[in-house]
């Protein structure tokens, strides 16, 4: 095991935890969660943020897991899937450029309402806001980029970081506000955007680069 080794693992690594931190955007969604959970008491809010954390984990790892087994039974190709996610990952970033839809979290969640909703932890929380279209298509792009069982469980690892740091977020949402303040929250979002865009291209130069060989020469 040399320097080579570890260094694109290490690479796999950073390029997961960067890809899942951005699209689950734990900062963001402490905006929907607080309004969600405004009528509960404090330790039964401390475990709504926990269940929907493990939900989101479960679901994403679910896919983490059975990915290639889906593309196998649509007979979708990897490179076909790296294409694909990396427009749709390049679409969401441009709405966090734009503070548009579900990544403008503060206006979004004045339309919340957790009594239209019979399982807050599970729905919206867990899916669609943690695990929602795009973090599923940043997961099953990242296991397609994945080249052995290692690389799947660095994926793994980077989920859970993620979704524990989000927990986290939620669990000091107040004290997180007071010293970001909305804008900063904004400013940051559209930051991540920008690193989001970039990450989306390449990975639509890399499927484009293993369906069309000769594009290298």
């Amino acid at each position: 095991m040399g320097p080579g080794f570890l260094d694109a693992h290490g690479a796999f690594l950073v390029t997961s935890l960067i890809s899942l931190f951005i699209i689950i955007d734990p900062l963001g969604n402490i905006f929907p969660y607080l309004t969600l959970s405004a009528r509960f008491a404090p330790a039964t809010a401390r475990a709504l943020a926990w269940q929907a954390c493990l939900s989101a984990f479960l679901i994403l790892t679910l896919f983490i897991v059975v990915g290639r087994l889906i593309l196998q039974f649509f007979g979708i190709t990897l490179p076909a899937l790296q294409i694909a996610g990396g427009l749709i990952l390049f679409r969401i970033a441009i709405d966090m450029l734009e503070g548009r839809g579900h990544f403008n979290r503060i206006d979004t969640s004045s339309s919340l309402n957790a009594a239209d909703y019979r399982d807050v932890p599970l729905v919206p929380l867990a899916f669609p806001l943690l695990s929602g279209p795009g973090s599923i298509s940043t997961v099953l792009v990242l296991t397609s980029r994945s080249k052995n069982y290692l690389e799947d469980l660095l994926i793994l690892l980077s989920l859970a970081l993620v979704l524990l740091l989000t927990y986290l977020c939620f669990r000091f949402a107040q004290s997180l506000l007071s010293v970001l303040k909305e804008t900063r929250i904004r400013l940051l979002t559209r930051i991540m955007g920008l690193i989001m865009a970039a990450l989306a291209v390449q990975f639509v130069v890399e499927g484009l680069s293993a369906a069309f060989p000769s594009l290298l020469h």
